[in-house]
């Protein structure tokens, strides 16, 4: 019996081994349960524990649904976290919204939502993986400002085999599409920025894209945590706060 040599993660052929090597290199990096247990650091005091609650069954799939662990007063008592292996059947393209590092932004009806559904095809991007688990990850431990001061996480997960996604709710419109802004929206901005360093987080990816303004209401949100931080010093939270103030002052009437 022939065996053939050995073949880089970059080659395209042939693709069966191809396949079987990418496997290999996101098995070591991160193993993943399709009935997981999600626990954020519990030393951090604005983490939240999530457990496994109710399992149904949908066309021959399970999805679980994963909430709150004793929830306190100022969490958002209503949201859940829908965990599952998602489908391309599960999502309806409209268009594309922007393109990032960890692929394409799309605009998309979800179960009867429209929504912003973030993925990657990590066949060709396997380096995203981490980055896109590290803004779930934020996104948990931003749990009670969701809706308020960033999107709401819908939903995330592994999809059509080799494909990462984050759904999200979709809010507002991207700074750089502004000439001016209002007193009120700079202060918005502010606050949201405030209430992430609150409770720990650096954004570490300040920029116009990511300064999403809501005009029905003069609310602010901001987006895309893949590159966030926990335990900053009090500096990089200062250092951060000024590159916001002085990107909005630039935009304010």
């Amino acid at each position: 019996m022939d065996i053939s040599k050995t073949l880089p993660i970059q080659s395209q052929s042939p693709p069966v081994l191809k396949t079987y090597a990418y496997m290999v290199q996101v098995l070591c990096a991160d193993s993943f349960s399709r009935n997981p247990v999600i626990t954020t650091d519990k030393r951090n005091k604005h983490s939240v524990s999530y457990f496994e609650s109710t399992t149904k069954s949908t066309k021959g799939r399970k999805t679980v649904i994963a909430s709150k662990k004793k929830p306190s007063p100022s969490t958002n008592e209503k949201m859940q976290i829908l965990i599952q292996d998602l489908s391309f059947a599960d999502f309806k393209y409209k268009s594309i919204l922007g393109q990032g590092r960890s692929g394409k932004t799309l605009l998309c009806e979800f179960r009867g939502n429209t929504i912003a559904l973030k993925c990657t095809d990590l066949s060709k991007n396997p380096h995203v993986l981490k980055e896109m688990q590290q803004e779930v990850n934020i996104y948990k431990i931003l749990s009670d400002i969701q809706g308020i001061h960033i999107p709401n996480l819908l939903c995330y997960g592994f999809y059509g085999g080799m494909y990462y996604a984050i759904c999200m709710t979709l809010v507002g419109s991207a700074l750089n599409n502004y000439k001016r802004i209002t007193e009120r929206q700079r202060v918005m901005g502010l606050l949201a920025l405030n209430a992430i360093h609150d409770r720990g987080v650096l954004h570490n990816d300040i920029r116009e894209a990511n300064i999403l303004l809501d005009d029905t209401n003069d609310v602010v949100y901001l987006i895309d945590f893949g590159m966030s931080r926990i335990h900053c010093d009090v500096r990089s939270f200062d250092e951060e706060k000024r590159k916001l103030t002085n990107l909005l002052d630039h935009y304010t009437y």
